[in-house]
């Protein structure tokens, strides 16, 4: 399975063999310890010693990543984590052969002596790293190492039958005589045959099913799955008060017809395209725009409002150029579902990017972990994503960008390319030709290869073709998903051999089938939402609880806390500062006055996405997301405590009561409940919170924007003394420097400072600094992470000064590593100072830099910095607004899991 690892993931695995080592290497040296400080590195006593000093470490290091049965990988099929695995060897032969190092596999691809035969492909080993295997061969290459685990006798998953597993099985509806022939209970409150499908399931664990949730309970739950935002206190007694047979299907029909449903239904396909403004990491120079991002956005809303047909919205995705060549529709700009991913430097990632989305989006499949060697678990050979490598490696940008129909828009190569199946992942390594064509296990034997241009939009049929067992399955469940709170598969795009069918497959079959006759989101979501499931009570008894913990039975329903997008427009919502305007550009959140916008519409940089998305787990922009994962951490309720956001929206809404005219505290109280929480304060409530809003105001604590103690600029640092600072004068592209040419002409070249690292200028005059002031006098500590992430160039010198006294002062060249903790006394006004110096020369000088500040003044108050969250450009200094007792009330209610939870 084709696997990238972060630096902190490597040092993680190599972390879980350290015992190991220890344990075994430490035993066999403390006999000989001395002899081995003092004899030359290949003079040990004992050739097993050699090996546990020098072999076993070097093979963990650089080589269990990708041939270890621990990691799931053993490419090319050889393993080098034990020593049979090392003599059978793999595809060409045996790694080593011993006493005869030239001869043997494993010097020949380490000394990159072979093309398409070089490993690690990453990086070569160094010449010392070469010479202690080589060492070691010639000698005999002596192994203590027992395979542990023999590779298991199993049926390959290329010749497993594919029609074994539920999900490669065309789905079929549910008969309702069938039902009846088994002696199927039907439950009074059932509207559909999936509500008897739960009730049979849920008799035969011998739980009850819920009970139909209360009114207000039940018109919540749908405003939050079909608009993200609260009703009104109005609304919800207008539905209690409604008596009307069908008033939650009249409900149903007035929001499924208003435009707020495709704004909620747009963000979730959002998650599933990964969906960004922003290319991601660029050289230096290149626009990091997508240029008409918002316009893909923009279509998926219409998508969904006017209820595209799925199929149609599959084929406008990955053919929009052939559905909507001149773009009259807008259904050009659909085609951002490939082209609005990451760009990475190497064409090859960004074909894997957009192989992904498709196969793990659209069919539930992980094509893309056959990049290097066929699935591991699924019927996918490699020449299967080669196939769409070649289709997607023929489409391309129009020649002429400013006159595409649509920027966002791939057009077929005028001469198409062939493609080679790349062995084992690397370009220098070819195999067989891999024809255009759709997946080898899904596809019928006479079938031809793609013949239509690059073949996307033959892609796209076979997709939605009515025999594809996968695509409505993977699609219902997602919403099911959405509307639920969970979905009837765990692993929403991963429907491969490993997963189970869900514990009521029927149910998911039954909606599959159905939608494939029209392929209607609108009607898949009505029929979901008149279900009694859908409508049923998250309460149950703790027998249920304990007969089925994980709700298999579907026999209640889920509880659940809003979502990022949903708590911000609820607080924006009660605030009355919420802009409806519907589709157009994308716009700034994170300052620190609010943005009225509805969060769907921020922008989403995925180079820089700020702490205020991650600390409240949106999707991350740069791959596929299955589904959202929540968290409770502390950073989230510090938001909604301290952030000057908050401040104003709580202010807002204190106001907003007053404007009523009211004097009466009481009534204050009570209209902030109705529309905070949509509800009248209990008696115990209102006199708590009557009592408070009378009390005194407390003064306030140190009370600055965090920006405001920030600065940015360049410095002369020579001898380790700083002076000549100069701020930046320009702001540019998220980051500040020179002047709007970049590089800059001159010394300063590439000076210049981001949020979480920058670039120096060359030499002690051009040394770049990001200063923090601070607001106390008291006692300052930093700590953070400082890096140089390349392999070339000399590195850069990294140092803090806090008060004027360097505290920190290193090299740093290629790493990363976290900081020491400083403390020092500092007084109001001084500064704590990060420095960022070329050293001798200025190549490949970028940098990685973050660093928290806590600052504890003499009166024990403290004062928080975060040199990532509180990075901004120019911007209007603004007064924090002090809250009166009504606007504290108001935060507070924000606060509250009752504004926070859906149910």
């Amino acid at each position: 399975m084709f696997v990238r690892r972060s630096y902190r993931d490597h040092r993680s695995f190599y972390a879980r063999h350290q015992s190991d080592l220890d344990s075994k290497w430490i035993r066999r040296l403390s006999a000989g310890l001395v002899a081995l400080l003092i004899l030359p590195v290949w003079a040990c006593a004992d050739d097993t010693d050699f090996f546990e000093a020098k072999v076993r470490p070097l093979l963990i290091e650089r080589c269990y990543e990708c041939h270890s049965v621990e990691s799931g990988e053993s490419m090319g099929d050889y393993r080098l984590d034990s020593a049979p695995a090392m003599h059978a060897g793999g595809s060409r032969g045996a790694s080593i052969v011993p006493g005869d190092a030239d001869a043997s596999v494993l010097v020949r691809a380490i000394s990159y002596s072979e093309p398409g035969l070089e490993m690690p492909p990453d990086e070569k080993l160094s010449d010392d790293e070469i010479e202690v295997l080589k060492h070691w061969i010639d000698s005999g290459a002596p192994d203590p190492r027992t395979d542990e685990h023999p590779p298991e006798e199993s049926v390959s998953p290329l010749s497993r039958d594919v029609k074994s597993h539920w999900a490669f099985v065309p789905p079929n509806r549910v008969s309702g005589t069938e039902l009846r022939d088994n002696n199927v209970e039907v439950h009074p409150s059932s509207s559909d045959l999936m509500d008897d499908l739960s009730a049979k399931y849920a008799s035969e664990l011998g739980i009850p099913v819920g009970e139909i949730a209360d009114r207000d309970t039940l018109l919540r739950r749908l405003h939050f799955d079909l608009s993200g935002l609260p009703p009104t206190y109005d609304e919800l007694k207008s539905f209690r008060e409604d008596r009307r047979p069908d008033a939650f299907q009249r409900r149903v029909n007035r929001m499924m017809a208003d435009p707020r449903m495709s704004e909620r239904m747009g963000r979730h396909w959002l998650d599933v395209a990964r969906y960004a403004d922003t290319i991601g990491y660029t050289t230096a120079g290149k626009e990091r725009m997508i240029k008409g991002s918002h316009r893909y956005r923009d279509w998926v809303l219409k998508a969904f409002a006017e209820d595209i047909p799925f199929d149609e919205m599959v084929r406008h995705q990955l053919a929009g150029d052939r559905t909507d060549p001149e773009n009259e529709n807008g259904n050009a700009d659909a085609m951002g579902f490939i082209t609005i991913g990451r760009k990475f430097l190497s064409n090859d990632d960004t074909l894997d990017d957009r192989i992904d989305v498709i196969t793990r989006g659209l069919m539930g499949l992980t094509v893309s972990c056959a990049r290097c060697h066929d699935h591991k678990f699924d019927p996918i050979p490699t020449v299967d994503y080669y196939s769409l490598y070649n289709v997607l490696n023929n489409s391309v940008p129009p020649e002429d960008l400013d006159a595409a129909a649509s920027p966002l828009m791939l057009v077929d190569r005028d001469k198409l390319r062939r493609q080679q199946v790349y062995i084992r992942g690397q370009r220098g390594n070819r195999g067989d030709d891999a024809p255009r064509q759709y997946l080898t296990a899904f596809r019928r034997s006479e079938e031809i290869p793609f013949e239509n241009g690059s073949g996307r939009l033959d892609l796209a049929e076979k997709i939605v073709a009515d025999d594809n067992p996968l695509t409505a399955r993977v699609y219902v469940n997602r919403v099911w998903g959405h509307l639920t709170g969970r979905p009837l598969v765990d692993s929403p795009s991963d429907f491969g051999f490993r997963t189970p069918a869900p514990a009521i497959p029927e149910t998911l079959d039954d909606l599959a089938a159905d939608f494939q006759t029209h392929w209607s989101t609108q009607r898949l979501m009505r029929r979901i939402l008149m279900t009694r499931m859908y409508q049923q009570s998250s309460n149950a008894d703790a027998d249920s609880l304990s007969l089925d913990p994980n709700n298999a039975a579907l026999a209640r329903a889920e509880r659940r806390r809003r979502d990022f997008e949903s708590l911000r427009d609820s607080i924006l919502v009660g605030a009355g500062q919420i802009d409806c305007q519907y589709g157009g550009e994308s716009v700034e959140i994170t300052s620190p006055t609010i943005t009225p916008r509805r969060t769907l519409y921020a922008m989403i940089n995925r180079q820089n996405l700020p702490g205020l998305f991650r600390t409240f787990d949106f999707a991350s922009p740069d791959m596929h997301s299955p589904e959202r994962y929540q968290t409770t951490v502390p950073q989230q309720a510090l938001f909604l405590m301290n952030h000057s956001q908050l401040s104003s929206a709580a202010l807002a809404a204190a106001n907003q009561v007053k404007q009523d005219r009211t004097t009466d505290v009481g009534q204050q109280v009570t209209m902030l409940f109705r529309r905070l929480l949509q509800r009248e304060p209990s008696e115990s409530e209102l006199d708590a919170a009557v009592a408070f809003v009378q009390s005194d105001v407390l003064p306030p604590l140190v009370n600055a924007d965090p920006r405001e103690l920030w600065s940015y600029g360049t410095a002369k640092w020579e001898n380790k003394q700083l002076s000549e600072f100069t701020p930046f004068p320009v702001f540019d592209k998220n980051g500040w420097q020179i002047e709007t040419k970049y590089p800059s002409p001159g010394a300063f070249t590439y000076a210049r400072l981001t949020n979480e690292g920058g670039h120096p200028g060359h030499g002690d005059n051009a040394a770049v600094v990001r200063r923090w002031k601070s607001p106390v006098d008291g006692v300052v500590k930093v700590i953070g992470m400082v890096g140089h992430r390349a392999k070339q160039g000399d590195g850069i010198q990294a140092v803090i000064r806090i008060a004027g006294e360097v505290v920190f002062y290193e090299k740093q060249f290629s790493s990363n590593r976290p900081l020491p903790a400083k403390k020092r006394k500092i007084r109001k006004n001084e500064f704590v100072e990060f420095i960022a110096h070329s050293g001798p020369t200025l190549s490949h000088d970028s940098f990685f830099w973050r660093s928290k500040i806590s600052a504890t003044a003499d009166d024990g108050s403290v004062v928080e910095a975060n040199s990532v969250d509180d990075f901004s450009g120019p911007f209007q200094k603004t007064e924090t607004p002090q809250l009166d007792r009504l606007a504290q009330l108001a935060q507070v209610l924000f606060l509250t899991n009752e504004f926070a939870f859906v149910d």
